[in-house]
């Protein structure tokens, strides 16, 4: 029996806190996909571009030609789960950042409003953060409906009328196509929307999160997604240019490889940059904001260090004059905020951190060689 496919397009309650937070609330609600028809289908085409693979290989036979067509479906359905995958990142990533206290207001807003039962700081803190509840609530239900918006559909028709520019096409082709169109205004919407922060909010990072990115690797995967769709694609096209380098010639895979080499290589340069596009673009936004915390940061740990050298000066001036536990005293608050400043140093100013550029390069690896084997192939070939 199929699971709900409402739970692969929204966010998922059970690992949601309980709270009666306006903003986790609405996250909870979240709908990147409204139309029940779309969510169905969208969930259940991968696992039909699947089974088609199946019978396929059992009720036909397996030639060089087919399997290339095979790999194509296989990279269309590898697709359609990554979506899914993005779909559910969505809400989760910003109910996280969220619930980090990461995103703030840019600027305080003063207010000469007092009340007796609780003090104006205490006050004004709690009115700044309902102001920012509002705004930020503002920013989401925003979200939601841009991505659900009626254009979508414009999308995908447009993209569905690129396959009549085949030779060869189908029904099944056609809707494919139309979904990917759909898919292609969805992850567009979500960069749009991660470049968009800084637009409304101002970032404060988390010095020694275990992330290594002051706390917005969220941001860094929700982006990593968004390219690793794109991504696979190129590894398609990627792939069939290096057969064409490593098979024997004159053999089925080889000609099939060699014939659309040329092709695919000049495919394999738009997939490979809007995959860069994809995750860097909206990233940009959020490093610019990071940088700028990073001033305020840099400005804190200068005073630090010029405070750790008026330890270390009254050491070694007045060694000889203090008693041995003011000595050790003096000494274990310089080791302590020596400790703070080393701990510290290395500032975070992108939102991802080594594991997630890691992920990124090596999903562009395949891509990468199959440009490289064909532009040395290219030049083997000069007279």
């Amino acid at each position: 029996m199929l699971a709900d496919p409402h739970s692969f397009f929204s966010a998922d309650a059970t690992s949601m806190n309980d709270s009666m937070d306006d903003v986790k609330q609405e996250l909870q609600a979240f709908k990147s996909i409204r139309s029940a028809f779309m969510k169905w289908t969208l969930y259940i085409l991968p696992w039909a571009i699947l089974i088609t693979i199946i019978f396929i290989i059992f009720n036909y036979p397996v030639n060089a030609g087919r399997i290339m067509y095979i790999t194509g479906l296989l990279t269309a359905a590898m697709s359609l789960f990554a979506f899914q995958i993005l779909m559910q990142k969505i809400p989760r990533t910003f109910k996280t950042i969220w619930d980090r206290k990461i995103v703030v207001e840019c600027e305080s807003v003063s207010s000469d409003t007092e009340q007796d039962s609780i003090g104006p700081d205490e006050f004004e803190n709690r009115k700044n953060r309902d102001r920012l509840e509002m705004k930020y609530l503002e920013f989401i239900r925003n979200l939601e409906k841009l991505v659900n918006n009626p254009f979508q559909f414009l999308s995908g028709i447009l993209f569905s009328l690129f396959v009549l520019t085949w030779q060869y096409s189908s029904k099944a082709e056609f809707l494919i196509a139309f979904i990917i169109g759909i898919m292609a205004w969805k992850m567009t919407i979500t960069a749009i929307y991660v470049w968009k922060m800084r637009k409304y909010f101002c970032i404060e990072p988390q010095l020694g999160h275990a992330d290594n990115c002051g706390g917005l690797s969220p941001l860094g995967e929700l982006c990593l997604w968004n390219a690793l769709i794109v991504t696979i694609p190129a590894i398609y096209l990627g792939s069939w240019i290096i057969i064409s380098m490593i098979t024997e010639p004159q053999t089925a895979h080889f000609i099939i490889s060699a014939k659309y080499s040329e092709l695919f290589f000049k495919l394999l340069f738009v997939p490979v940059f809007f995959a860069m596009v994809a995750f860097f673009l909206p990233l940009w936004s959020t490093h610019q904001l990071m940088l700028r915390w990073r001033e305020k940061k840099q400005s804190q740990l200068d005073h630090l260090e010029q405070y750790i050298d008026t330890l270390e000066c009254k050491i070694l001036e007045e060694a000889h004059s203090m008693d041995k536990n003011e000595c050790e005293t003096i000494f274990r608050e310089r080791e302590l905020m020596e400790h703070v400043y080393k701990q510290n140093k290395m500032i975070p100013v992108w939102p991802f951190n080594v594991e997630i550029i890691l992920k990124l390069l090596l999903s562009q690896s395949i891509p990468f060689f199959g440009i490289i084997s064909q532009a040395l192939n290219f030049i083997r070939r000069l007279p």
